[in-house]
C-alpha cells in the first residue's frame, strides 16, 4: 500500500511514493565499529496515527527529535519522547519486529552498529538488551542531552559530519576492534544468509561449538538464529518493495515452500506474508531498506553512491535540506 497519501517525506521515496530514509557508511575510520548511519524525516497526516515496527538486528543509538513514540519493549509499552532538545536512545538487537506507534512529524537518526562493537564502546550487552530500550541520557548519567551535541538545523550532511566528530570519534577514541569472525559472520549473514552453521564453523577452521560460543556471546542470539533473522529480513524487504525484483526468485528459494515462507514471516514480524505486502508499514520499511542497502553492496549489486532501484531519484533531498 503506498503511504504517500499519509506521509510526507523529506528523506526520499519509493517509486510508489512510501518515505525512505537518507543512509550512507561512516568514514573509513569508524567502520570497525559503526556499519551505517540513517536519517529519516517525514510529517504524518493530521488525524493519522501509524501503528508499525521497527526490525534490526544489531543494536543502534538512534537520535528522536519532535513528537512521541509508543514501543512495544520487552520490558513492556514504553513512552519515548524525546522532548524540546530531542533524545538519544539505545535499542538492543531485535528479535522479531519491535511494534512503533507515532502521529505528527518525526525526525529519526540511527547509528547502527557492527556485530559484537557495541560493548567495546561502553554500551550495554546484547543478551542483556534484546528487544529492550534505554534512554542514554540516564544510561551515562548526562546533565546535558546528548543531542545538544549535534547542530540539528544544519543541514543532513552537516549533521552526519557532527555526529562522526562530536560522538563517533571520542567513543572509537582508543577502542577495540571487534573479532575478525564477528565481521565474518555480519557479512555471511548479509550476503548468503542460506550458509549452515556448519558450513561457516568449517571455513573458519573452528568447531561449530565455539562459532556458537563466540557468537552468542557478540550478537546475544545464536548464530542459526541470527541466519533465520537474515533470511527474515531479507523476505520483509522485497514484500515492502525495497529488494530488486531479479532478487526476489534468490530470497524465496531460502524456504522449503510457500507455507514455510509464511509461517516464518508471521514468526518474526507478527503479519502474514500479504499483510505485509498490503499494509502501511512505513517505520519498518525505513530499517529493511537500509540492510537491503548493505546487501547488495555487500554482494557488488550496488556501488556506494547509487540508488537502490527501488528509490524515485526525484524525491532526493538537496544535499543541503534540513529539518
Amino acid at each position: 500500500m503506498n503511504e504517500g497519501p499519509h506521509i510526507t517525506s523529506q528523506t526520499g521515496a519509493t517509486r510508489s511514493g512510501s518515505p525512505l530514509a537518507l543512509s550512507r557508511a561512516p568514514s573509513a575510520d569508524l567502520r570497525p565499529w559503526f556499519y551505517w548511519y540513517t536519517v529519516a524525516e517525514a510529517e504524518i497526516a493530521q488525524g493519522v496515527r501509524v501503528d508499525c515496527g521497527r526490525f534490526v538486528e544489531h543494536p543502534s543509538i538512534t537520535f528522536l527529535f519532535h513528537d512521541p513514540w509508543t514501543a512495544t519493549t520487552a520490558d513492556g509499552v514504553k513512552l519515548l519522547d524525546p522532548g524540546q532538545d530531542g533524545k538519544a536512545f539505545y535499542f538492543g538487537p531485535h528479535t522479531r519486529q519491535m511494534p512503533l506507534s507515532i502521529s505528527g512529524r518525526y525526525i529519526v537518526v540511527s547509528l547502527l552498529f557492527n556485530a559484537g562493537a557495541a560493548q567495546l564502546l561502553g554500551f550495554p550487552d546484547p543478551a542483556e538488551t534484546l528487544d529492550r530500550v534505554i534512554d542514554l541520557d540516564d544510561y551515562f548519567a548526562r546533565d546535558e542531552p546528548i543531542c545538544k551535541l549535534v547542530p540539528w538545523h544544519e543541514g543532513y550532511e552537516s549533521w552526519a559530519q557532527a555526529i562522526e566528530d562530536r560522538f563517533m570519534r571520542p567513543l572509537a577514541q582508543n577502542a577495540t576492534e571487534p573479532q575478525a569472525i564477528l565481521a565474518d559472520f555480519q557479512n555471511v549473514c548479509l550476503a548468503h544468509p542460506e550458509t549452515t552453521v556448519e558450513e561457516f564453523a568449517s571455513r573458519q577452521g573452528m568447531s561449530r561449538r565455539t562459532v556458537e560460543r563466540v557468537i552468542k556471546k557478540a550478537l546475544g542470539i545464536t548464530p542459526k538464529q541470527a541466519l533465520r533473522q537474515a533470511r527474515a529480513l531479507d523476505m520483509g524487504a522485497a514484500l515492502l518493495g525495497v529488494a530488486r525484483n531479479e532478487d526476489l526468485p534468490e530470497i524465496e528459494d531460502r524456504y522449503f515452500d510457500q507455507s514455510h515462507r509464511i509461517k516464518e514471516v508471521r514468526a518474526l514480524f507478527g503479519k502474514s506474508p500479504g499483510e505485509l505486502r498490503s499494509g502501511l508499514h512505513p517505520i519498518l520499511r525505513l530499517s529493511l531498506e537500509v540492510r537491503q542497502k548493505m546487501r547488495l553492496e555487500a554482494l557488488n549489486r550496488l556501488k556506494p553512491d547509487e540508488l537502490g532501484p527501488w528509490r524515485d531519484p526525484a524525491s532526493e533531498p538537496r544535499a543541503n535540506g534540513s529539518a
